[in-house]
């Protein structure tokens, strides 16, 4: 409103300034042509009345009066009044006969016959206030065209020019929302153009930054959460592993003050003795274990090409005299020697894990099966203990630590609890896929990892 307003008082004044300078200046210029010509014609009279007869004069005289629009006057030189066409009989309010002498404004002399006239001559043509009167009258119509041309003018012209800023403006207002689901459209290349492109290239910055901002912050909450779920984990497990080693502590304990004071059962020192060393052995694997696993909240792992088929063989190897005892089958099936890449000592230690959990928990006289095969670019090794199977409901709860099933419950024959919370730690950062589920014959433990070149 403020630019409409604007621009329709500066049309409005600019074009009655040149009406009037047009009235001024029309009439003026209108005026000395008039008086020129009127002075070039009383010349042409002049030379015309030289030439002829006195006589001849009056036709010249009345001639040069209507064509003109003049009053012409001719005296002698004593000043007396040859031709007197400068009366005029006009009428008064009263009705009585007055006489209106108009003076001349153009004198000329010449001669005839050797006698000295002076020619008069003045305008009594009305033109210049008849087109004074002209543009008095057009006056209301010239500014009623003047206002409509100025008001269609003021609006277009502000349309054009206001909408452009009305709708930066509009788009600013988003912008301090946050929102840049939007675009200046505009074909301009003034600078209102520039603002709005601008303008563009602002709000897809601002986009591709809040963009970046909120990938981060989730990334963020993620961490934070990821965080907190460890520290989490980092309590429970150091409240299990109190609780883990409280009691093998009591009972080494117990065993210990049974044997210093001699009483009951314990008076057989030695065979004390030697469950007290076995409580012992278990509370320093437990500490080894724990150890382990702190190391790994820290460690980087060295990678390098490890061949998974010798690590088989290797670990195969140091559990023949337990499977021996159970007399356990242990099938190695290796088609081919697969190679990946990883930390070896700590695939060694998933590997000796899952297959100490297959034979300890194997049932007498059955068998342990472990194949390696790859398909392309992906490798999968599996280990089976046949003649076993593991309730649905506990088969999640085993990757916790320090969790065993019922039948896992003796420490003889049960372990810690940490084998496969171990196993399950190192994959995790290996980020090689696993599984362990119920198969046909008994339970399968199932890792997926990407091959690597033995060159």
């Amino acid at each position: 409103m403020k630019i409409f307003t604007s621009i329709l008082a500066i049309l409005l004044v600019i074009s009655l300034v040149i009406f009037g300078m047009v009235r001024a200046l029309m009439l003026g210029i209108y005026e000395q042509r008039i008086d020129a010509q009127l002075f070039n014609n009383a010349n042409q009279l002049v030379t015309q009345l030289s030439d002829e007869s006195q006589d001849q004069w009056d036709r010249l005289l009345i001639d040069f009066q209507l064509e003109n629009n003049a009053v012409v006057t001719i005296t002698d030189s004593q000043g007396s009044y040859i031709f007197d066409g400068a009366r005029k009989i006009i009428t008064g309010k009263s009705g009585v006969t007055v006489q209106e002498r108009i003076e001349p404004t153009i004198a000329l002399i010449f001669a005839n016959n050797n006698q000295g006239f002076t020619l008069g001559v003045s305008s009594r043509a009305n033109t210049l206030v008849q087109i004074d009167d002209i543009f008095t009258q057009i006056f209301i119509y010239v500014l009623i065209f003047i206002i409509v041309v100025a008001i269609l003018t003021a609006f277009f012209y502000t349309r054009f020019l206001a909408k452009p800023i009305i709708e930066i403006a509009h788009v600013s207002k988003k912008m301090t929302n946050l929102d840049m689901l939007w675009h200046c459209k505009t074909n301009r290349t003034d600078e209102i153009g520039m603002l709005a492109n601008n303008l563009n290239q602002m709000a897809d910055q601002l986009k591709t930054t809040l963009e970046k901002l909120q990938t981060a912050n989730i990334k963020l909450q993620d961490d934070i959460q990821k965080e907190r779920e460890h520290e989490r984990r980092r309590r429970d497990f150091f409240a299990a592993v109190s609780h883990e080693l409280k009691t093998p502590v009591t009972i080494l304990k117990g065993e210990l003050d049974g044997m210093i004071l001699n009483v009951g059962k314990f008076k057989d020192r030695d065979k004390y003795l030697q469950e007290a060393y076995k409580t012992n052995e278990s509370i320093e694997k437990l500490v080894r274990e724990i150890m382990m696993l702190a190391k790994l909240d820290t460690i980087r792992l060295n990678l390098e090409q490890v061949s998974l088929s010798s690590i088989l063989v290797e670990v195969a190897k140091q559990y023949e005299p337990l499977a021996g005892k159970k007399q356990l089958d242990i099938q190695l099936n290796n088609e081919s020697d697969v190679f990946l890449q990883a930390d070896r000592t700590q695939l060694l230690t998933v590997v000796s894990n899952v297959m100490s959990n297959a034979v300890k928990y194997s049932t007498f006289g059955q068998r342990v099966i472990i194949n390696l095969f790859k398909d392309s670019e992906f490798g999968t090794l599996t280990v089976e203990n046949v003649g076993v199977h593991i309730e649905e409901d506990e088969m999640t709860k085993l990757w916790e630590p320090f969790y065993r099933t019922e039948k896992s419950r003796n420490r003889d024959t049960g372990g810690s609890g940490l084998g496969l919370y171990l196993v399950k730690t190192i994959l995790d950062l290996h980020r090689f896929p696993y599984k362990l589920e119920n198969s046909e014959d008994g339970v399968r433990f199932t890792m997926n990892f990407p091959t690597t070149d033995s060159s």
